[in-house]
């Protein structure tokens, strides 16, 4: 028995792997390694600088809509979604030059038409809402040409959103058909106050009355003047309350209001981790090749033999 654990354990022994020669390998063909390193590395570099210079930078502005209605019929909702669905407002953006001449340049003559400019405008224009707060909108334009066409993109989105704010106009009109009854009131209560004094020249009980019995006494002998009276002022009253509470929504018409300037952020590309896979590849490529030349090189002597 002992015989033959001796006999097997110069056998096991074969089968490890030696680290010492592994690393003999390696030094004896370390030039081999060196340049597959470098070959990989100047190309997931060249990879790396096409990825960087084909990233776009972008234009943000951040705006606060703020929009109520008031209790107005006919206060228009601002709506952000369907400014790039109406062809009118994709005129207006590809009005602006610099954009106009990208999107001829990028687009075959056969295929311009109003769904492709939409497309154009939709891949370089960017309009997000904030998740805890909808109201606070972000846009962001793609510099496709330079910044300048780019900030009057977003300019010029500003400018449709504000035409669609119509709250300036819904309160002027509501406050001249306000003015126009409370005008046509106070004739009324002119006319009922005329007929109040003819009373008192004409009704001979009034005179031995003092003034506040006189009040009583018209009341009471006049009820239905002195409802229609009544039902005038308080029609005069709900339009003066109006026309205060209207005046006082000036303060809130501004109700895009613009919560950063235009800034520039710059594109976030691959580069850096294309350029590490590269290396790390390149090192890897590099001990195979090592050993493949090894085991080249032993066969041949081997064959040789």
């Amino acid at each position: 028995m002992s015989k033959e654990l001796k006999v097997m354990e110069p056998k096991q022994y074969d089968d490890e792997i030696d680290l010492y020669e592994l690393i003999e390998i390696l030094v004896r063909h370390k030039w081999s390694i060196v340049i597959t390193t470098v070959l990989c590395t100047l190309l997931s570099l060249g990879a790396a600088l096409y990825m960087r210079s084909k990233t776009p930078n972008y234009l943000i502005k951040n705006i606060l809509i703020q929009q109520d209605t008031y209790g107005l019929k006919g206060v228009n909702r601002i709506d952000i979604d369907s400014v790039l669905l109406q062809d009118k407002n994709i005129k207006k953006i590809l009005d602006i030059q610099p954009i106009k001449k990208e999107y001829l340049e990028k687009t075959p003559e056969n295929l311009r038409n109003i769904t492709s400019e939409r497309k154009f405008l939709q891949d370089i224009l960017t309009i997000s809402k904030n998740d805890k707060n909808p109201n606070e909108i972000s846009i962001k334009a793609e510099i496709v040409a330079d910044e300048n066409g780019s900030k009057e993109i977003i300019n010029r989105y500003l400018d449709i959103l504000r035409e669609q704010d119509n709250l300036s106009d819904v309160i002027t009109e509501e406050k001249n058909i306000k003015v126009i009854s409370l005008q046509k009131t106070r004739i009324e209560l002119e006319k009922i106050q005329n007929e109040i004094l003819d009373i008192f020249k004409k009704d001979s009980d009034l005179r031995a009355l003092k003034p506040e019995e006189k009040v009583n006494y018209i009341t009471y002998k006049y009820p239905e003047l002195n409802l229609k009276r009544s039902e005038q002022e308080k029609y005069y009253n709900t339009y003066v309350n109006e026309l205060v509470r209207l005046d006082s929504l000036n303060n809130n018409l501004d109700v895009i209001k613009e919560t950063t300037d235009i800034y520039f952020v710059k594109g976030q590309s691959k580069a850096k981790l294309i350029l590490a896979v590269g290396i790390v590849m390149g090192v890897f490529l590099g001990i195979m090749v090592a050993f493949l030349k090894d085991f080249i090189d032993g066969y041949k002597r081997r064959f040789k033999k």
